[in-house]
């Protein structure tokens, strides 16, 4: 008696091939798009902080001005635009600065010594309120705060475009002015 042996040939059909190469796709383009949006939501990140970073600095530094300045004024509106002249004391005196913005712009900047530098661009909207005193005939400015929105940007000093037109921050601050001749 004579067993016969069939032998199979081991491996796999081409029809196998294909499943595990379409299982293998789909999970990769899965983890592609999870990764896509991942880095999406980080650079959206990046952009607030950034933002956020660059504007705190430009407000803290435009209030340092005006803490210390020895004569400060303050011209316009929201609607309008904005003019703040500041004379600097100290290293800068004697140094008169000039702070704009204007809403057709949404650009502030501030002119000096040196020449005109912009400050912060897209600044959407620039409130700017005071607290003043009277003192003999003369009216002070004692208190100076600010409120802004800006367009948040990925680095728009950097040449870099706006993430989304839309999206905004807001931003405050406030300052006593230093009164030296009080």
């Amino acid at each position: 008696m004579r067993i016969s042996r069939k032998l199979k040939a081991s491996g796999f059909t081409l029809v196998e091939i294909m499943i595990a190469t379409t299982i293998a796709m789909i999970l990769l383009f899965g983890a592609l798009y999870s990764t896509s949006e991942t880095l999406n939501v980080v650079r959206e990140g990046d952009a607030v902080v950034h933002t956020n970073v660059h504007a705190r600095r430009a407000l803290d530094r435009v209030l340092k001005d005006f803490r210390y300045s020895a004569a400060l004024t303050i011209a316009g509106d929201s609607d309008t635009g904005w003019t703040i002249g500041v004379t600097t004391t100290g290293t800068l005196d004697p140094g008169a600065l000039v702070y704009s913005w204007s809403p057709d712009t949404d650009l502030l900047s501030v002119t000096g010594p040196g020449g005109t530098e912009t400050v912060i661009q897209d600044l959407r909207s620039f409130t700017v309120n005071t607290v003043t005193e009277t003192v003999g005939e003369e009216t002070f400015i004692m208190r100076v705060s600010m409120e802004w929105e800006l367009g948040i940007t990925a680095g728009h000093e950097a040449g870099l475009e706006t993430i989304n037109q839309e999206r905004t921050m807001s931003l405050a601050g406030a300052t006593w002015v230093r009164r030296n001749d009080i």
